[in-house]
């Protein structure tokens, strides 16, 4: 029911539903009054006898059906009210006459018309219907008084008519109820309908604030959850739904430490009739149920209404993305630190090592001729030791360096086309290996070519290992709406506000494979199983994902093979990068 319901109700009955209701209770007053007359006949009087007072019944019950079959006409519903109010008037003053006049008990039924009147329509309404009934009832005891007209009295008679005192006193008290019951109903209904404006402007406003609140409620980005005195869920909003993956359904009446995974709740319940603290901040990981681990942070108060406490609020957030960002920043301080002690390594042991390993080679040159085999081979040991070291820290140095990436629009079925020629003429391609390519020629991926060629590349030659001598090697691009599933090694937080849609690019193999606890591991610097290896090859890769947005995952069965998933932003807005930088994007 809203602000206009009220109104209507209060004020103006609409007029086709107050014509019904007079039709209605018209034909129940009228049988029923005339019921109690019939049956004082049969059980005081003659009921063979001719009965005055069936004639107006009659006639109500005839107008009464003319009145229905009119009615479904729906033209002039108001006029037609006042019609039948002023008609129904006539009627009571033939009932009075044919129930004793002066001496009906009847006279009431004036009243009851002007009550109808002012619930229908205006004050005056009202006041011309007592006017009327006042006139009526006057001009009848009048005629009776000085003997016009007789009466039928069904009951008997508790005042004379023909003494003029009796009709004074019957006129008086009558035509004074009638205006009195008149200009109270008017009063009545002025304050009824005041009332009921008030009512309705409440109403509005509390609808307004009811749908402001759901409002709030559905569209802020914080989980919302009503909890009882007993600990059970009363309600929560969709951002809720959202961050607990779970639906109102799901969570509702169930225990509060149970839907959010948080034991220590009880506590805060166990003291909230209590005088103690207001609102308490919890911080813990939430195992949703697919089995990602969610960290969320909550603040929770007691819910009080009127110095009484009826339950608890709460109002918690998804801050996995914050610590993602902040492993991702702490992780990002850490290089910086390896950075710094790499410049020194460099400094420190790369001069000298180059300077040792020149001084050997000249040596060797010059000695060749008087060294023995035995000493000839250390010397080759020698060089080719300091030239691992330079190597590996030339990797470290690429590692720990800031990225500048040289960005351009790529087909990602030429990129791997020239991945493919240089893979043909390298030696770690066995002749037994096959290579598979699914891509769409119009597939386009903005990125730094040689940066991505370089992690490919990587990735390619771990796999041809793994496979030995033969196998099948698979190169797969496509393009998606939705963000790659989550990966089970995150490369950082996703931070993909902006983007509409993905480029993915796959590399499988059925190789060896991999298992859990190398898996683990494999993005970590200095993780390596082969012999020799510095272990910065699949981090370093990792690092240029994220550098152009995106992100790399990995995911292998011992036995069948590996596949390595890399995502980079299709049409996008704005990303932001680990370091803080932005760019913008708009890749068709």
């Amino acid at each position: 029911m809203d602000a206009g319901d009220i109104e209507n109700l209060t004020f103006h009955t609409p007029a086709p539903t107050y014509n019904r209701i007079l039709l209605a209770a018209r034909l129940a007053i009228i049988s029923f009054l005339m019921g109690t007359v019939v049956y004082y006949q049969s059980k005081f009087g003659q009921l063979g006898d001719y009965i005055p007072a069936l004639a107006p019944v009659a006639a109500t019950y005839l107008l009464t059906i003319l009145y229905a079959i009119y009615l479904g006409w729906g033209t002039g519903q108001r006029r037609f009210a006042y019609f039948q109010l002023f008609v129904d008037q006539f009627l009571i003053t033939w009932i009075v006459y044919s129930t004793g006049g002066l001496n009906s008990p009847f006279t009431f039924l004036y009243v009851l018309v002007i009550v109808a009147s002012v619930f229908f329509g205006p004050a005056r309404a009202g006041y011309a219907l007592a006017a009327l009934a006042a006139s009526l009832f006057i001009g009848l005891t009048v005629a009776e008084n000085h003997g016009y007209i007789h009466p039928y009295h069904p009951f008997p008679p508790l005042a004379d008519p023909k003494v003029f005192y009796n009709v004074v006193m019957s006129v008086m008290v009558n035509t004074l109820s009638f205006f009195f019951v008149a200009v109270m109903s008017s009063h009545l209904t002025g304050l009824l309908s005041k009332t009921g404006q008030e009512l309705a402007q409440t109403i509005e406003d509390f609808t307004m604030l009811k749908a402001f609140h759901e409002n709030v409620l559905r569209n802020m980005g914080l989980g919302f959850m009503a909890v009882g005195l007993d600990r059970s869920v009363l309600s929560i909003n969709p951002a809720a739904e959202r961050i607990l993956r779970a639906s109102a359904s799901d969570v509702i009446r169930k225990p509060v430490e149970k839907v959010l995974g948080l034991e220590a709740i009880r506590e805060f319940f166990g003291g909230i009739e209590g005088a103690g603290e207001g609102e308490r901040r919890y911080h813990w990981i939430y195992k949703a149920s697919g089995g990602d681990d969610v960290y969320l942070t909550m603040a929770l108060n007691k819910f009080v209404v009127g110095n009484k406490i009826h339950g608890a609020i709460a109002v918690f957030q998804d801050v996995t993305e914050l610590k993602q960002m902040e492993r991702s920043m702490a992780d990002s301080e850490r290089l910086a630190a390896i950075g710094k002690v790499a410049a020194i390594i460099a400094h420190e042991i790369r001069n000298p090592l180059a300077s040792l390993s020149g001084s050997i080679q000249v040596l060797s040159s010059d000695l060749s001729s008087n060294l023995d085999e035995a000493s000839a081979r250390l010397m080759k040991i020698t060089v080719r030791e300091a030239d691992r070291l330079n190597h590996i820290i030339t990797d470290f140095l690429d590692y720990s360096s800031t990225l500048n990436l040289s960005r351009q629009h790529i087909k990602v079925a030429e990129l791997f086309e020239e991945i493919i020629t240089l893979l043909k003429s390298s030696p770690k391609l066995s002749p037994s290996v096959k290579i598979h390519v699914q891509v769409d020629q119009d597939l386009t991926g903005f990125m730094d070519q040689e940066r991505i060629k370089q992690v490919l590349w990587n990735i390619i030659l771990n796999a041809l290992e793994a496979m030995s001598a033969q196998g099948i090697l698979t190169l797969k691009g496509s393009r998606q709406k939705e963000h790659p599933s989550k990966p089970k090694w995150p490369s950082w937080n996703r931070g993909d506000a902006g983007v509409e849609d993905w480029i993915i690019i796959t590399v499988e193999d059925n190789g060896q494979g991999m298992d859990e606890d190398i898996l683990e591991n494999i993005f970590e610097p200095f993780f390596t199983t082969k012999p020799g290896g510095t272990g910065l090859g699949l981090p370093s890769a990792r690092k240029i994902m994220e550098s152009h947005g995106g992100g790399i995952s990995a995911s292998s069965t011992p036995g069948e093979g590996s596949t390595f998933t890399l995502w980079l932003p299709g049409k996008t807005s704005v990303i932001q990068n680990p370091s803080g930088n932005y760019w913008s994007m708009g890749i068709q």
